[in-house]
Parts: C-alpha cells; structure tokens; sequence
C-alpha cells in the first residue's frame, strides 16, 4: 500500500513538473516581449525600478524593503529611495534625503554593451543637486547610482515594472 501512494506522489509530481516548463519558443517569446516593453518604457520616458538591494559606500550591501522605487515620468522624477552613508551639508534634521519629486534637468541616453541602456537624469531640489545614473537591461534589471553635491555616492539595484 505504501508503495502504491509514493508512485502516485512521484507520478503526479512528474505531471507538475513537465506541465509547468515552458519550451524554449516560449521563453524567447517572453524575453522577447519584456525587452519590447522595456524599450518602450525607456523610449517614453515613463517608468518605475522597484529597488530591491541598497549598496551604501561603507558596509555591506543590504536588502530593501518593499515599496522603495525610482520613477520618471516624462519631465518629472520621482525619488522614493533610502539613504545611508555620510552627508557633508544638510539641512538640520536630515532634510529630504533622497524622497522627493523634481522635474528633469537633463535627460541623456545611451547604449552600454550588451544591450544595456544607460540613462543620466540630472535634477536638483531646494537641497541639493544630483545625478541618477541608471543602467538597465533587456531584461528589466536595474542598478542606480546617485550622485550628490552634498552626500556621498549611494547605488542601487532593483528591476522595472510595468502597469
């Protein structure tokens, strides 16, 4: 009896198994269509990197919580990101850090190896001035560096989503 419910355990997971693989048509056509949408995304100049890991410039990289993201839309930026490391004039309190929304200063665009797309988005609030280096690839995956005028280098690393 025991024998008979493990082959039934081991059939139906097999079952499982070859029902959820896709062929390798499948998986291109996926690649394919998410390299479509972030092209697009890029072209418009309205997406959204959801930031999964932080790499200050002191310490080891660290994971983020859900919900920390950086979005352009079109002439605007929006910077809902953390920040650890040394800031060199501030405000008192801290000030904004790197949460808050600006419009676009300059906007530069270029094609890195590989089909990575480098982007450089120059901004600046009542604050500072920064500048977002953001590299993405076919695939979504993004790493971001930000440069500041009164903070050290901080980077980034998230992939894009799509509404």
């Amino acid at each position: 009896m025991r024998n008979i419910i493990v082959s039934l355990a081991c059939a139906a997971m097999a079952v499982w198994m070859l029902g959820s693989c896709a062929s390798k048509e499948e998986l291109a056509a996926r690649r394919i269509e998410l390299a479509k949408k972030v092209d697009t995304a890029l072209q418009e100049r309205n997406f959204k990197i959801d930031v999964l890991m932080m790499y200050p410039p002191r310490g080891g990289a660290r994971n983020v919580a859900y919900g920390y993201s950086l979005e352009v839309r079109n002439d605007s930026l929006i910077s809902y990101l953390p920040y650890f490391g040394r800031a060199y004039d501030v405000p008192y309190g801290g000030g904004k850090g790197l949460n808050f929304t600006a419009p676009v200063g300059s906007y530069q665009e270029s094609m890195g190896k590989n089909g990575m797309r480098i982007i450089e988005v120059g901004t600046q609030n009542e604050e500072d001035r920064f500048l977002y280096r953001i590299e993405v690839f076919d695939n979504g995956q993004s790493t971001i560096d930000v440069l500041s005028q009164n903070r050290e280098t901080i980077s980034f690393s998230g992939e894009m989503t799509f509404d």
